[in-house]
């Protein structure tokens, strides 16, 4: 099968779905039997493909389930502790949020089966007063989250280890002293550090959205501002992602091949800069996900550099997969995330339109080249259109069930404001590679005029009528009911049951025809 990584994939989450409603009500040796003998009956059929490719799939919907229903809920004794918990002491395992009077991060206490959400009130914060690795204590007043407006927080919570919340007010937080440091340490104090020196030279409302585009923190942005962004459905733009990784990494990939480096010493080159990224910016979900799929993507071009592998074996779909594998074998409960399921959806979505046999790039590049010396705008635009178009028709329904609300204006308000958060995002770099420098009162300038305009349109934008409408949630299901015909029909139409792309292109820009791939 040409897609095996993607029917794992879904294998595995139906099995975290069914581990996580029957799984309490069945021992985990049945999940574990079950898994084995559709194994063992895979190995079996070996003359016939059908039958193993099914056991196979059922073996792994088992261990989906195995995974999920060996998560432990948290001790009855800690829960009933908490309201009387008011000093706690631990190592905080989060990069925390900064905002203009609070400071949020997480906790792992030293002696308890479980973490805690600490929101620190202090006036102005100054960037670099608590790092994730710092040991400290803690003196406030601890409490079990509640349910609000139909989210159900604890369950939010819990699927990350958390079991309840602590406020803390200005003086009641002490670093302790530690030994040595992480990785993440330094990191996280690189990043603050930066945040500082931005703090300096940007303007309020610039600086809370400089945090959000460039290091994904949105506790500084003010409430109007998100509350724009919300409404024009372009909250991902403040969402270190996918999008954001792709602008840097094009450039740099742009620059490598420029001078000459092969694909197969360029990637790893470019996967340092992704590390690099990760290590800054921190491990959020949309930016391990992001950079999970250029790992796979990576490791298979260098493969076919070396001629190991065929060039059209490598399929971005199956990368997104094993990326989506990685980190549910690590949280299963990230399955029930909208963030989650926002940004596997709309990269899904994109993948796809731009895979056979749908294949836009193609059409996009053939439609162009009608206009000459134009080709190089219609295509930019045309490619910012069609990228634009399939990540909101994966992430309407998504949008729609758990957040009541789709966005008619998102995709002509994504032409107009994406291309200004890639600049703000070049500009944003070249702040941060001179901002240990006197160069970056300079510097930053330009990044302070594009964050302006980009906030004067977003905000223009959200009070046109139409922009936002409130939905039931069961139009979520339709609406993705309504995606996938539209795909099917797509693929129905064009006659043609294989994907193939061109993971090179995706990397590059580039609309060359795979090496291999003979055309149609």
């Amino acid at each position: 099968m040409q897609h095996m990584l993607v029917w794992t994939g879904l294998g595995f989450g139906l099995g975290i779905l069914l581990g996580g409603s029957i799984g309490n009500t069945l021992p985990l040796w049945v999940w574990l039997v079950g898994a084995s003998a559709t194994a063992a009956a895979a190995l079996v059929a070996r003359r016939y493909p059908a039958v193993r490719r099914s056991a196979l799939i059922a073996a792994i919907v088992c261990l989906g389930a195995l995974r999920t229903a060996s998560e432990r809920s948290f001790p009855d004794w800690l829960l009933l502790r908490t309201p009387s918990l008011e000093e706690v002491e631990g190592t905080v395992v989060s990069y925390p949020s900064l905002g203009a009077s609070y400071v949020t991060f997480t906790l792992q206490p030293d002696l308890l089966p479980g973490r805690l959400r600490v929101t620190w009130f202090c006036d102005a914060p100054e960037p670099g007063a608590v790092h994730c690795g710092d040991r400290v204590r803690l003196t406030g007043s601890a409490e079990i989250p509640e349910v609000f407006d139909g989210f159900d927080y604890p369950a939010y919570l819990a699927r990350q280890g958390i079991f309840a919340t602590m406020a803390v007010d200005d003086d009641g937080l002490t670093v302790l002293p530690s030994a040595g440091g992480s990785i993440l340490r330094f990191g996280d104090r690189l990043r603050q550090t930066i945040l500082a020196r931005f703090g300096r030279w940007l303007p309020p409302d610039e600086n809370g959205m400089a945090r959000s585009l460039l290091f994904g923190d949105r506790a500084a942005l003010p409430e109007p501002i998100e509350s724009a962004f919300s409404r024009t459905g372009l909250m991902h733009l403040l969402a270190v992602s996918g999008l954001h990784l792709g602008i840097f990494l094009g450039g740099a990939w742009w620059v490598l091949r420029r001078v000459g480096l092969r694909p197969r010493w360029a990637y790893p080159a470019v996967g340092l800069l992704v590390l690099l990224a990760l290590w800054v910016v921190g491990p959020r979900v949309s930016l391990v996900r992001a950079s999970l799929l250029f790992a796979f993507l990576a490791f298979g071009s260098v493969l076919a550099d070396f001629g190991w592998i065929l060039r059209r074996s490598i399929r971005p779909l199956n990368g997104l997969a094993a990326a989506a594998i990685a980190i549910l074998a690590m949280r299963p409960g990230a399955l029930h995330d909208a963030g989650f399921q926002l940004t596997f959806a709309a990269t899904a979505s994109i993948l796809i339109a731009f895979s056979e046999p749908l294949n836009w790039h193609r059409w996009i590049a053939d439609f162009a080249r009608r206009f000459g010396r134009l080709e190089w705008a219609i295509r930019s635009v045309l490619t910012l259109l069609a990228v634009a178009a399939a990540a909101q028709a994966g992430a309407a329904p998504i949008v729609a069930w758990h957040f009541g609300a789709i966005h008619p204006l998102a995709l002509a308000a994504n032409l107009v404001v994406v291309p200004l958060a890639g600049l703000g995002l070049w500009c944003g770099f070249g702040a941060i590679l001179l901002s240990a420098t006197p160069l970056l009162r300079y510097a930053i300038a330009p990044l302070a005029g594009v964050l302006a305009g980009m906030k004067g349109v977003v905000v223009g934008l959200s009070k046109v009528p139409l922009t936002q409408l409130r939905v039931p949630q069961w139009f979520g299901v339709w609406l993705g009911a309504l995606v996938v015909f539209a795909f099917a029909a797509s693929f129905y139409s064009r006659g043609v049951s294989s994907w193939t792309v061109n993971s090179t292109s995706i990397v590059s820009g580039s609309s060359a025809r795979p090496r291999d791939v003979p055309p149609r």
